[in-house]
This record gives structure tokens, sequence and C-alpha cells, in this order.
């Protein structure tokens, strides 16, 4: 007979679910924490790029960034999913760098 418990939600799980879906809930939670300092170092980037009259976009950089992720994976599995996911963040990193670059020129600010 499996044990089971009933989760935040009211529905009944198995101890071995509910204990990975805490697994990913506390994972996600570190996510945030390092993404929150990624748009920090993102910021400086932005200011940077700016001051030097540079562009977002550098694809340099970002098949450097994406080939160094990729090979960190010791899972050749999912490799493909890291990229996809580092190349999500890589795409939101440059539309917040855009977002800043709009904020601070409608606001005058000029490096």
């Amino acid at each position: 007979m499996m044990v089971t418990n009933e989760d935040e939600t009211g529905v009944w799980q198995s101890n071995q679910l509910t204990a990975a879906r805490k697994q990913i809930n506390d994972i996600d939670d570190e996510i945030v924490a390092l993404l929150a300092q990624r748009f920090d170092a993102v910021t400086k980037v932005n200011e940077a790029k700016a001051a030097a009259n540079l562009p977002i976009m550098d694809h340099g950089r970002e098949d450097q960034v994406l080939d160094r992720v990729t090979g960190q994976d010791s899972n050749p599995a999912t490799k493909r999913y890291m990229r996809n996911i580092f190349a999500t963040i890589m795409k939101n990193s440059r539309e917040y760098q855009d977002f800043l670059t709009k904020t601070n020129h409608q606001k005058g600010i000029t490096k």
C-alpha cells in the first residue's frame, strides 16, 4: 500500500512525489535569487555598453556563453535543454537591457 500526503492544494500525493516537488521548489527559489544577481550584473553590462556606445547584442559573446554552459553539463541527454534555457535567459537579458536603455533615454540619462 502506498503512503500518501495531502499537499498545499489539498491533492493527495505520494511521499516521493511530494519530496521531489519540495526539492524543485527549493531549487527554484535558489534560481530566482541567482537570476536576480544576474540581472544586477546585466545592468552593469548595459551601463558599460552605453558608455562605450556598443550595441546590446553581441553574437560572439552569446555563443561563448552557450558553449561554456553546455560544456559544464555532464549529462548528454540534457545538454540541448541546458543550451535552450540559457538562450532564453540571454534573450530576456537583452530585452531587459533594451528596457533599461529606453527608460534611461526617456529620463534623459546618457552615459
